[in-house]
């Protein structure tokens, strides 16, 4: 059985990631594994813009390598709901941002 090797996001990119180029160095390198199971630790990360997002999807969805997405927080998932739909959301100081499309 294979080992699957984790990186975490946090600690190549810290608690918030907002710049697509960031996202696009850190995929490079886990592109540049030579592992093929490989799960992001999103522990700890609190925010993520929707470039970030939208780039890591981007990286999924085009890589060889089974790629697994750990720890994700409601937030962040939330961001990857979002992007993934391409809905809009509204950015507000409330606990849980609401979706402008959907209304929730």
């Amino acid at each position: 059985m294979e080992k699957v090797k984790k990186i975490s996001l946090f600690d190549n990119l810290g608690e918030n990631v907002f710049t697509r180029t960031t996202m696009q160095d850190f995929l490079s390198k886990v592109s540049k594994t030579k592992d093929k199971k490989i799960a992001i630790d999103f522990r700890k990360v609190k925010f993520i813009s929707r470039s970030c997002t939208d780039e890591y999807i981007k990286f999924l969805s085009n890589s060889k390598k089974e790629i697994e997405s750990v720890n994700v927080s409601p937030e962040v998932s939330m961001m990857m709901k979002v992007v993934k739909s391409g809905l809009i959301i509204s950015i507000s100081k409330e606990e849980n941002p609401s979706c402008l499309v959907c209304k929730n």
